[in-house]
């Protein structure tokens, strides 16, 4: 290990728990992305500064696994660094730790690197990848980013949702963390309530925007060693999203 690109403290906040009194799912990814966000910051790319230029990092996959969830009033320390920035593609790696320092996340991301003005994949500018690239290892060795290729289990649900102005961020689409909240809507009770979440998975196709109506199709099935919840969210006829968590 070099160096941590970047690490905050924080404490699990009201507005942060769900009804168990744990951090909610979304929070819990809203928390990784904000770290993200600030260690962009942290070595001069601001939002401001990407925003003159009109570019931007949009995030296509996310692995994260879960030893516990964080409980509210609990403080937790963020690590974040990107272990592979190339082109126009970058990996992020998390750690999260409590209090007694035991690990509660591995967590692995890859990103694309946008020229916003022409809403297309661009090359890093020069130099960008050797600010970011802290040359540690990555959280999760040899991520490969899988999902699933089809809907396999039993369909709980069908539904639409229209893309709201609260659901968009500064680069005009859903933020990648409304994908997940979405879905975790449609988690059975007996599943969120009577089982720990400890792995999740989700991958964008296809970017969203306010005034989209999307529809989620939520299946499940049994595993040996729990339950996994798949959802695919889609527009029209194109899936846009996909998320799968893993219950134990």
């Amino acid at each position: 290990m070099d160096r941590i690109g970047y690490e905050e403290t924080l404490k699990v906040s009201y507005f942060q728990i769900d009804g168990n009194r744990n951090m909610s799912p979304a929070a819990l990814l809203s928390c990784l992305q904000e770290a993200a966000v600030t260690h962009s910051d942290t070595i001069g790319y601001t939002l401001d500064y990407m925003a003159e230029h009109q570019w931007g990092w949009s995030v296509v996959n996310w692995h994260l696994q879960i030893y516990r969830m964080p409980q509210h009033g609990e403080r937790i320390q963020v690590q974040t660094w990107s272990n592979k920035c190339m082109r126009f593609q970058a990996e992020r790696s998390f750690f999260l730790f409590d209090e007694a320092g035991n690990k509660l996340l591995d967590g692995a991301s890859r990103w694309i690197f946008m020229d916003l003005a022409r809403r297309r994949p661009a090359n890093a500018p020069d130099g960008m990848a050797e600010r970011y690239h802290s040359g540690q290892e990555p959280a999760i060795p040899d991520e490969k980013f899988f999902m699933p290729k089809e809907a396999e289990g039993d369909l709980l649900s069908t539904r639409t949702l229209p893309v709201t102005r609260r659901d968009t961020d500064t680069n005009g689409h859903a933020n990648n963390v409304k994908y997940l909240e979405w879905a975790m809507d449609d988690v059975p009770d007996e599943i969120y309530d009577g089982m720990s979440l400890a792995d999740v998975r989700i991958v964008y196709r296809k970017e969203c925007v306010r005034g989209d109506i999307v529809e989620i199709k939520t299946y499940v099935r049994a595993l040996p060693d729990g339950k996994e919840v798949l959802s695919f969210l889609s527009v029209g006829e194109k899936i846009v999203a996909e998320v799968a968590t893993l219950w134990r």
